[in-house]
């Protein structure tokens, strides 16, 4: 296998599952046989809304630096008000954007100038419905499975499974099978 390295940072909001997301994923790349390392960024307070940006770097070598990712391959956002606070998301990302919106119009004039790819989802609709919470982390992997294809959405959902432990672990399991067929591709 060629040596392959993936860098992706999640951008969200204290209590919206950003660092739990990045660190489901590294369970699954590791039960996968790749290396991974998933580490938080964030200011004193974690939850009630405040900025959180969680690192994930996935590889076929071992991963061994852990400082912040500056020109990442993906950035998962959240919410749409992060792309105008987090203006940098769209001037940094390489390849691809995930992004949560409720409606696709409300982020189209923040991406218009982004060169990459864009899958959107609504997220907060799907969480609420399947978890009666609008806690869009496990909806935004099935999203980021639709062009990440070194996992598959089997790989997420079980290491989803284990993270969670039986009953919430099953509806987060499925929350990313839905989620993974729900999110479009938009370029």
């Amino acid at each position: 296998m060629e040596s392959e390295t993936y860098e992706i940072i999640f951008f969200g909001r204290g209590g919206q599952g950003a660092v739990t997301a990045a660190q489901i994923t590294a369970l699954a790349a590791v039960s996968k046989g790749l290396y991974a390392l998933a580490y938080p960024e964030f200011g004193p307070e974690r939850r009630g809304g405040a900025p959180v940006r969680s690192y994930l770097v996935v590889s076929t070598e071992p991963v061994e630096a852990r400082e912040p990712i500056e020109e990442p391959n993906m950035s998962i956002v959240f919410g749409p008000d992060l792309l105008r606070v987090n203006p940098e998301i769209i001037r940094r990302t390489r390849d691809y954007i995930i992004i949560n919106a409720r409606r696709y119009e409300t982020v189209e004039p923040y991406l218009r100038i982004f060169k990459g790819g864009i899958i959107y989802i609504n997220a907060y609709d799907l969480s609420t419905k399947y978890l009666d919470k609008a806690i869009v982390n496990t909806a935004m992997l099935g999203a980021l499975l639709r062009v990440f294809d070194i996992l598959t959405v089997e790989d997420v959902a079980y290491a989803a499974s284990k993270f969670f432990g039986s009953k919430l672990g099953k509806l987060n399991a499925e929350l990313i099978r839905i989620a993974y067929n729900e999110s479009r591709v938009i370029k």
